[in-house]
């Protein structure tokens, strides 16, 4: 069942924009608020974490210019280093707080350390702010801890599969690394493509850094395939997408995915020429929505993210959508915070209802991606996706997509704290 706008909005008890919140005067004092962060120093995701760090970094920054959270500092508490290895994230999860005294946890990107740690988190009742994207986070491994500030697999899927059907191909061969993330792409991408009457020619799993995808590659069938979609993280993306063009298939059909496979890595080489991202922001600001452009100017300048969505000193791609999530959860425990009249994790159950309410996030500093829902069900936020594509070596948003609802699988709201 799809879920309009209108249709959430009827949903809402009420909407509330975060500007509704009462403002806090005076410079900021008493105990520090304390956000933790499972920060993966190594492993396949270090360079996304790094950056994730560096945007929690500065939403904090921001947040005691303007003192604080209801009037107290607030102060970034990172983990030894979750190693993008679930068990050792898990670990690093409970160093965090029972520890380090980490009021708030924001998440590593990997998902599969997300699932591992959701039922800890709920073990130790403790809000826990993930930021992989495997649908089932806010899914059925999820729990009443758990808030996602920015999109799943499936929203990302739900707004783009019917563009890419009807720009792409009916007829469709899907490449998948056996990691969660990428997992949970092809089954929610499968299940879209036959619900809207188009043809799943084979799902092929990949093993996760695979030192060879020639098998691979030779078990699609291209003349049966319209067209090819691609799922793996930075760590394989670099090297599937060579031997896709290698092999001649990116020439023959178009290739499809999602930007979290390439957030980290340069497209200006002529294997990535032509291919097609679903992304929930763009990367260079000349493609940013003009009602977004002095947001997107302020945020770019305190994450430090140049204008073609690298460093400042031109040597990195930074995953600029990605780390919206982990800005945004800092607004939400500000939100969270405010609203509930939170004073410890005692008040954590006050925090949680105060969050669940079907809202409208307004588009401001806090919230700079964009106007977007919070859903109660399932904690999940929903934005406006692109498409984008790889033209002459730079990405080129081709149309804005919708929210990409869909029916929530769970509803925490009736679990028990």
């Amino acid at each position: 069942m799809k879920i309009s706008r209108r249709s959430f909005l009827k949903l809402s008890a009420g909407t509330v924009a975060l500007g509704a919140v009462v403002g806090y005067t005076g410079h900021a004092q008493g105990r520090a608020i304390l956000i933790g962060h499972q920060l993966d120093q190594t492993g396949a995701v270090a360079a996304f974490a790094k950056w994730h760090n560096q945007a929690i970094a500065a939403a904090i920054k921001r947040l005691n210019e303007q003192k604080g959270i209801a009037g107290r500092p607030v102060e970034l508490v990172n983990s030894d280093d979750s190693q993008t290895q679930p068990a050792v994230g898990k670990d690093q999860f409970g160093k965090l707080v029972n520890q380090k005294n980490a009021d708030f946890v924001i998440g590593s990107v990997f998902s599969g350390t997300n699932i591992a740690t959701a039922p800890l988190a709920k073990e130790l009742k403790t809000v826990y702010f993930p930021q992989g994207i495997s649908t089932p986070i806010t899914g059925d491994q999820g729990n009443r801890y758990i808030f996602k500030s920015y999109h799943s697999v499936r929203a990302a899927v739900e707004a783009s599969y019917r563009w890419a059907l009807d720009n792409l191909g009916k007829r469709w061969t899907i490449v998948a690394s056996d990691l969660e993330f990428a997992q949970s792409q092809a089954q929610d991408f499968s299940a879209k493509v036959r619900e809207a009457g188009g043809i799943v020619i084979d799902i092929i799993t990949v093993p996760f850094r695979t030192p060879d995808f020639l098998s691979s590659l030779n078990k699609i069938n291209l003349s049966k395939t319209e067209a090819l979609y691609q799922a793996f993280n930075a760590v394989d993306t670099v090297r599937f997408m060579p031997a896709a063009f290698e092999f001649g298939i990116t020439r023959r059909v178009p290739v499809f995915g999602l930007i979290e496979g390439v957030d980290v890595l340069d497209v200006n080489t002529p294997p990535y020429e032509g291919a097609y991202f679903v992304t929930s922001y763009p990367r260079r600001a000349d493609q940013i929505p003009s009602e977004l452009t002095k947001l997107d100017a302020s945020y770019r300048e305190r994450v430090g993210i140049g204008t073609e969505g690298k460093s400042l000193d031109g040597k990195e791609v930074v995953p600029i959508a990605d780390l919206f999530g982990s800005w945004q959860a800092v607004s939400l425990i500000k939100l969270g915070v405010e609203q509930s009249n939170w004073q410890s994790k005692k008040d954590n159950p006050a925090f949680i209802q105060a969050l669940e309410v079907n809202r409208i996030l307004k588009a401001e500093e806090s919230f700079p991606q964009g106007e977007q829902f919070l859903r109660a069900q399932d904690h999940l936020s929903f934005h406006s996706h692109y498409i984008e594509r790889v033209e002459n070596g730079k990405l080129n948003v081709k149309v804005r997509l919708p929210e990409g609802l869909y029916t929530p699988q769970v509803d925490y709201t009736k679990e028990a704290f």
